[in-house]
């Protein structure tokens, strides 16, 4: 057997691909005070520049390489993009009277632009797509069509394929290049045609999140940019021109769900970058993507074909932002997020009412409560988060369902627990309810879905739990269903011949919250819910008991 030699220069190339691997898990222990941040470096490491580099690109302008491109474990490396005639960046045309097959637009060519449909009065919608993707990605054609559908809108998908393909380090050069394309795009159509940045909404996934981003800085008053689950590796914890931020447009709405670490594979950032910032089902794992939950590839694979497979294997979460997104155009259900401190708060029904502070996720984020309209301005398109409600920073949390329709109502369930004479003082095991209203029934809802859950008679036990269903009011009657369960590495709850396996519940409290319309007062629906002529039920374990709108009378 050949014995392996190491040379010091095989080690320093380990121990950076090691560095490279580990960093978006590790970054925050291996650099707690920014340290490594090259321009606080002093000695002198061969790739890192010490003047700046600088290239121009005709009259798209021009890009540097500085020392604050690069950081030691979040960005080690940078290179100039490729050049425009292999990155190719085009821009095609969709719109109502040509809903499928595009027109390519050229500004350079000024007759592409005055013999295609483009309307420069209308509101303009530009796709972005990111890393390893390509415009005739099925993504892309849904979301454009959900689009020319939603309004009389200019679609412009960007194409960028030449520039999107491996490796990822020279691919996120190229989206510097790709931005200034779109700024250039747009600046033309502003100068030459009467285009108003502020009806300009770009919508990037990944990659094209960061280019949008870029494309921003350029253009003088952009209206608003929708980042997908912006892409970590190379922009995560760097300074704010390397990535997407909120000076980037007037509104930068953000949706995070693959901010797991890119160790973990998780592909999206965590860190806020927009104005508004939502994290649906914690913003890292979302429901219907575990693939050890069941045949949800070979499933997919059936239904929607081999590409869509090849995504839910690949990067399940990561595409969920654009589902979502996608959903959102038309979708009747708003996705209502809220501001927290964290997820687990959410879900307790800490943050549940807007008064913490809410917005709308996804297409129709514009119009959110927390945002106003600047009246003084000519455009009355042009849309500022709030002065009394700062919303930089600030993570909104929301559930949402496994698949379509992935937007679900919102409930609040607490169950006031008594604390009788007899009952232990805790027990545990699962709860399940049944609401009806004067609207329909939902059934079966779990109220501990992540295994049993312990109990304290005497306290209250409150969930946020979700249904695509609106019952759209008062809840009349309510049926709760307990299972006591037995841990054998929990000897206290064994429970076989000497304890109470009951529960005992004072009463029940339903909320239902709608989002508010732009100053108005917040709707919510509450009910409390009771025994009848009882002072509390008594459930037995497998047992069930109702409790009725009627306390009180």
């Amino acid at each position: 057997m050949r014995r392996l030699h190491l040379t010091d220069r095989h080690l320093r190339v380990m121990l950076w691909c090691i560095l490279l691997g580990l960093q978006p898990a590790f970054a925050g222990i291996l650099d707690p005070f920014n340290w490594a941040r090259s321009d606080r470096i002093e000695v002198n490491i061969p790739w890192l520049p010490f003047e700046n580099e600088t290239r121009c690109y005709d009259e798209l302008g021009c890009l540097n390489i500085t020392r604050s491109w690069y950081h030691l474990i979040h960005r080690p490396f940078n290179v100039f993009p490729l050049p425009r005639v292999v990155i190719n960046t085009r821009f095609i045309l969709y719109t109502k009277k040509n809903p499928t097959d595009g027109q390519l637009l050229n500004v350079n060519v000024n007759k592409t632009i005055v013999k295609s449909n483009f309307n420069p009065k209308r509101l303009t919608k530009m796709i972005i797509h990111g890393f390893i993707d390509t415009p005739l990605s099925n993504w892309v054609s849904e979301m454009k069509d959900e689009l020319v559908k939603a309004g009389d809108f200019n679609v412009v998908i960007v194409d960028w394929a030449g520039g999107s393909l491996p490796l990822y380090t020279q691919a996120t050069a190229n989206t510097r290049l790709v931005g200034l394309e779109v700024a250039h795009f747009i600046n033309t159509l502003q100068k030459e045609h009467g285009v108003d940045p502020l009806d300009v909404h770009i919508i990037g996934h990944s990659l094209g999140a960061h280019t949008a981003g870029y494309a921003g800085e350029r253009i003088q008053g952009l209206g608003r940019i929708t980042g997908l689950d912006p892409a970590e590796p190379y922009f995560q914890g760097m300074p704010t021109h390397v990535r997407l931020d909120p000076t980037d447009a007037q509104l930068v709405d953000v949706i995070h769900t693959d901010g797991k670490s890119i160790f973990l594979l998780g592909y999206g950032m965590s860190q806020p970058v927009g104005h508004l910032d939502f994290y649906p089902n914690n913003g890292k794992e979302q429901p219907g993507c575990d693939l050890t939950e069941g045949p949800l590839v070979p499933l997919t694979l059936v239904k929607q074909g081999l590409e869509e497979a090849s995504r839910v294997l690949v990067a399940c979460n990561h595409v969920r932002a654009i589902k979502l997104f996608t959903e959102s155009i038309n979708g009747k259900c708003s996705y209502i997020g809220h501001q927290c401190p964290s997820y687990q708060h959410f879900l307790t029904g800490k943050c549940f009412h807007c008064g913490h502070g809410c917005a709308i996720m996804g297409f129709h984020a514009d119009s959110s409560p927390g945002l106003i309209t600047n009246k003084n301005n000519q455009s009355e398109n042009e849309v500022y988060p709030s002065e009394e409600h700062d919303t930089i920073g600030a993570k909104y949390y929301l559930s949402t369902g496994k698949d379509l329709p992935y937007c679900q109502r919102h409930y609040r369930v607490a169950i006031q627990l008594a604390n009788p004479k007899g009952a232990e003082s805790w027990v545990q095991g699962f709860l399940k309810v049944t609401l009806l209203s004067d609207r329909g029934v939902i059934r079966g809802m779990d109220l501990t879905p992540n295994n049993y859950v312990k109990l304290e008679h005497g306290t209250t036990y409150t969930i946020v739990v979700t249904h695509p269903m609106d019952l759209g009011g008062k809840v009349r009657k309510v049926e709760l269903s307990w299972e006591y369960d037995m841990n054998v590495l929990e000897p206290r709850s064994l429970c076989i011949l000497w304890c109470n396996d009951r529960l005992y519940v004072k009463s029940v409290l339903v909320d239902q919250m709608e989002l508010p319309s732009r100053g108005k007062r917040n709707v919510d629906f509450s009910t409390k819910l009771c025994t009848p002529k009882r002072e509390f039920a008594e459930i037995p374990n497998r047992g069930s008991a109702s409790f009725y709108d009627n306390c009180g009378r």
